[in-house]
């Protein structure tokens, strides 16, 4: 994408922009895990509901997981009610106690879903894998978007036949959201099923303006 501008002789210039992006193994996730419970007495449930959730945490810190990289992130307390030919009727309580579990060991993901599983949790909310620290592949990328800048600039030269290489004067940085993998697991395959992060791609945007001399 490119576009020309024409003011007059010393003023003329073409703005380019330039796109790189660097594909990447994530080495951190983020586990959402909620312990979910129902009853008609709220004590009971929320006593109920600690007790599991208790029991979640002391199982991942056996297993490893240091127990500053689980944090509680939302706890609900909601009425439940029925509706039958438009009566409400209280059907009692919900509790849910979601925590969020970091790890770096990504091949043990599956691991840490299955023990918490296995050991209170109820609900999987997401795992979003990510990357710790994104700034060398940034760079890496937006080395590639001033190349391929410069290699549209080179093809857009020959194509119009100019006299002289047109030099740039202008480079602005363009905003570009780096993306984060999110997959959805529901309970069904939660029991020892391989959970793959696949790859993130990091990307740089530049706008280049060349001016033609």
């Amino acid at each position: 994408m490119y576009n020309a501008s024409y003011h007059d002789q010393q003023s003329r210039s073409i703005t380019v922009w330039g796109e790189g992006a660097v594909k990447v193994t994530p080495d951190t996730v983020h586990i959402i895990m909620m312990v979910n419970s129902r009853g008609n007495e709220l004590n009971e449930i929320q006593q109920e509901n600690a007790d599991r959730m208790n029991n979640v945490i002391s199982s991942l810190v056996a297993m490893g997981v240091p127990e500053s990289s689980i944090q509680t992130i939302d706890y609900q307390i909601h009425p439940v009610y029925d509706y039958v030919d438009g009566v409400q009727t209280f059907k009692g309580y919900e509790v849910v106690n979601t925590i969020r579990v970091t790890i770096s060991e990504i091949s043990r993901v599956g691991e840490v879903v299955d023990t918490a599983v296995s050991n209170g949790v109820n609900q999987i909310g997401s795992i979003q894998f990510t990357i710790q620290d994104q700034s060398e592949y940034y760079q890496k990328a937006l080395a590639q978007a001033l190349q391929d800048a410069e290699t549209k600039m080179v093809t857009i030269g020959s194509s119009l036949k100019l006299p002289n290489r047109p030099i740039p004067v202008k480079i602005e940085e363009q905003h570009v959201a780096q993306p984060v993998a999110f997959r959805a697991v529901t309970m069904a395959e939660a029991g020892g099923t391989p959970i793959e992060s696949g790859t993130i791609t990091v990307s740089a945007s530049l706008k280049v303006r060349y001016q033609m001399v």
